[in-house]
């Protein structure tokens, strides 16, 4: 054994990149506050006066009352679609409510759990909700939920159960018959039942969906229409999916567009909005007792530590909220030139993107481009607001094409006929990719249509 002195080389992330990599993945709003947390804790930061109001959903500039950009892309989509709509003149319209969007549905559960639950709880309901997939089941068992918690299954199944009795029907079931049995429940307690429909969710399920109603029939002792009669109340009354994922529920509460595209005269143009957002410098004062040394000296060692921290602290803060800003400049320029088609006409026009590919053109790894995107938003010409995820989600554009399929079929389509309707339209996937695209639109199979 010995010891040994010597030179190694190793990776490690500085502060200021931690820094930037946090700022990254922050939404528009989350930034704002994190921009006023920071002025308000640093007083080397400062924020510039603007003579010009700034608007909050587009970051144009607001004349009088009303932003006359926001103003200008209403008359001209309500001219486009030649429909007979005025703008307000009204003195007292606010632009935020053009943006406000309802509460999500997981929200408006947690919320009334909360209510009827003690302050206890509520952080084991924040919890559950957290945990429900986008069509409403909850992928972990009682027992995992209390190891995981660390409190009795007991309290978990109690809790759960408030959660299903305040949350619409079925909400937190761990499958589809568990679902189906939940809303069958609600449904009695109305005075709506119809029979033989809970033995055959309970005994028979993969015989109904496989269309086995004969044997259905034999096994249970009753007539081959009584278990059609039972097959249509399930159809008319139960939903297999909780919550019909929605793209309310997929926005946050107030969702502001960090890129702007617009179309003028035939051409596409971007504005990335945070840069009329956030005007903020340095603070003179700071800077000039920094390059004072006579000033400098005559501070006390507490001072002058103060002073260059914050000084330092500002610095970066700047440098990091001008890099972010850039990097979505960029990933903005790459999406306008290779998504073009998606923004002028829709989904049906995605191409395959991948995150990689833009790393790769940008010059940055691609866990940027991953942050970049992550709880961002682009508002198309259409006014339309899409998450960037929508940009490398070329399934998209299949769902789209599936969903009408669906909508205008004359008989259900089998997973098999849907996959050789798309086939004809130039689209090859595999049954089973049909299948999960079709349980992620919520569209049941052809049996249960």
């Amino acid at each position: 054994m010995s010891f040994d002195m010597g030179a190694q080389q190793h990776m490690r992330a500085t502060p200021a990149l931690v820094a930037l990599s946090s700022m990254l993945t922050l939404s528009t709003v989350e930034l704002q506050q994190l921009v006023r947390q920071e002025l308000d804790e640093n007083p080397a930061l400062e924020q510039l006066e603007n003579d010009e109001s700034i608007c909050p959903i587009c970051s144009g500039i607001i004349v009088g009352i009303v932003c006359g950009n926001c103003r200008y892309e209403d008359q001209r989509l309500a001219e486009a679609s030649q429909y007979d709509l005025s703008i307000s003149d009204d003195p007292e319209l606010d632009p935020l409510l053009s943006v406000a969007a309802p509460m999500s549905t997981a929200e408006r559960i947690e919320r009334d759990a909360r209510i009827a639950l003690p302050a206890k709880d509520h952080m084991i309901v924040r919890y559950i909700v957290g945990s429900l997939d986008d069509q409403g089941f909850l992928p972990l068992t009682n027992e995992e939920l209390a190891e995981t918690l660390g409190i009795p299954a007991g309290d978990i199944a109690r809790i759960i159960g408030k959660i299903q009795e305040v949350g619409p029907a079925g909400v937190a079931a761990r499958s589809v018959p568990e679902c189906l049995l939940l809303q069958l429940d609600q449904l009695e307690i109305l005075g709506t039942t119809a029979p033989h429909v809970r033995v055959l969710i309970t005994e028979h399920w993969r015989d109904l969906g496989e269309a086995r109603y004969s044997e259905i029939s034999r096994m249970l002792g009753i007539s081959y229409d009584e278990v059609i009669a039972a097959r249509e109340f399930i159809r008319k009354h139960l939903r297999p999916y909780p919550l019909e994922a929605t793209a309310d529920d997929e926005s946050p509460a107030l969702a502001l567009p960090d890129v702007i595209i617009r179309e003028e005269q035939g051409k596409l143009t971007f504005e990335v909005v945070e840069s009329r957002r956030f005007t903020l410098q340095v603070s003179p004062m700071y800077m000039q007792l920094t390059q004072m040394n006579g000033a400098v000296e005559q501070l006390s060692l507490e001072e002058r530590d103060h002073l260059r921290s914050h000084v330092a602290r500002a610095r970066m803060f700047l440098t990091n909220l001008r890099q972010r800003r850039e990097t979505m400049h960029k990933l903005a320029a790459v999406l306008l030139d290779r998504q073009a088609g998606f923004i002028r006409t829709g989904v049906r026009a995605l191409l395959p993107l991948t995150r990689a590919e833009v790393a790769n053109e940008i010059g940055v790894h691609e866990s940027t481009i991953s942050r970049a995107t992550a709880n961002k938003y682009v508002q198309l010409p259409n006014r339309t607001l899409v998450p960037f995820d929508h940009f490398f989600h070329v399934s998209l554009s299949v769902k789209d094409v599936i969903r009408e399929l669906v909508s205008r079929e004359r008989h259900a389509l089998t997973d098999d006929e849907i996959m050789s309707a798309l086939a004809q339209q130039g689209i090859n996937i595999a049954r089973r990719t049909v299948a999960k695209y079709r349980g992620q639109l919520g569209i049941l199979p052809s049996t249960m249509r």
